[in-house]
């Protein structure tokens, strides 16, 4: 009898050249970095992993953040509070993560060389840490204490200074709040993110860039909402874009020298598409999930299924890629596997 069990996490490594794809053989080799019940989030250039892991049902329970170094798992500790996750990592081995503190309110943490530290908040905000760059300047989001209704993206400097990044202008909505949300930068201090007017019952996002205090649309395939999740040292970015056609159907796209490129690939034909864009390495190769292949990675002529280029027979599914370094090693999350 095959029985599903939940094992969380996968390392792809890269084992064959980009030369030997369809010829039958496998491409990547799977490694399991990470316990029952814990989710990927992060891999640096040394293919060092962070992520989250529950420590009963998953988003019910109190979780740990961990770091697997190739050694097996360390669990970072809680500072106190209830709950961490480690969020990001840089290549200096720097991990970002977040902690819950006493009154549920969410704080920040970096782990280095074994010892962790609180970085606090930003001022009276709840906060979000999503990503460090290997300078140590660090993205974070923060919202009212009354609700998201005014939630900001910020840029956290080595010294603790935040900088507010601003919002994109919306003329057509005067007087509504604005929401931002900053998920990533690169090592020259470039963000990606969303950011919108606070509408009801939807918000029509805009995925942008922003540096040195310069913000940026990236554009759009016709609709909203749209955001930007990834960003590489050279300025392109992936994320999600919508498109006028089926309920909400949303595309992975690559932002590169200005232009806008739909990966999806599947065309108007399909009415309901569902893709987006997690991770993105400095060759602009890109991975996430998708309704037509599950796991995928983009490295420039279309999506391919990471399911077709593992091991056949492996039994593992390729559900949800987060991230890829710079040597081509996906880092996959939520993977079902039957044994």
């Amino acid at each position: 009898m095959r029985l599903p069990y939940r094992l969380s996490l996968l390392l792809l490594s890269f084992i064959l050249s980009a030369a030997h794809a369809g010829s039958g053989h496998a491409e990547y080799r799977l490694t399991v970095v990470g316990p029952a019940n814990s989710y990927a989030n992060d891999i640096n250039a040394a293919g060092v992993v962070v992520g989250t892991y529950y420590l009963g049902n998953p988003g019910a329970s109190p979780s740990r953040g961990f770091v697997n170094r190739g050694t097996g798992v360390t669990t970072l500790g809680t500072l106190g509070g209830r709950s961490s996750s480690a969020v990001a990592i840089n290549d200096k081995w720097q991990i970002l993560g977040n902690w819950t503190a006493a009154g549920g309110r969410q704080r920040g943490f970096l782990h280095y060389q074994g010892t962790q530290r609180d970085i606090g908040a930003v001022p009276g905000k709840l906060t979000r840490y999503t990503d460090i760059n290997n300078a140590g300047y660090i993205t974070a989001t923060s919202d009212a204490p009354s609700g998201p209704s005014s939630s900001r993206g910020y840029l956290r400097a080595p010294g603790g200074q935040f900088r507010d990044v601003g919002n994109l202008a919306f003329p057509d909505w005067p007087g509504v709040p604005t929401l931002n949300t900053a998920l990533a930068l690169n090592n020259h201090n470039q963000v990606t993110g969303e950011s919108g007017p606070f509408t009801f019952p939807d918000q029509p996002l805009r995925a942008y860039t922003w540096r040195n205090g310069v913000m940026r649309d990236l554009g759009d395939f016709g609709w909203t909402p749209n955001g930007g999740i990834a960003i590489n040292d050279k300025g392109q970015i992936t994320g999600y874009m919508s498109v006028p056609t089926g309920f909400r159907s949303r595309v992975a796209y690559l932002y590169s020298h200005g232009r806008l490129i739909d990966i999806d690939g599947r065309g108007p034909a399909f009415a309901e598409r569902s893709s987006a864009g997690a991770g993105i390495n400095n060759y602009g190769h890109v991975v996430s999930s998708s309704d037509h292949l599950s796991g995928f990675i983009y490295r420039g002529r279309r999506m391919q299924s990471l399911n077709a280029l593992i091991a056949p027979g492996s039994c593992w599914d390729i559900v949800a890629p987060q991230a890829i370094n710079h040597n081509g090693a996906p880092l996959n999350r939520g993977t079902e596997v039957n044994r």
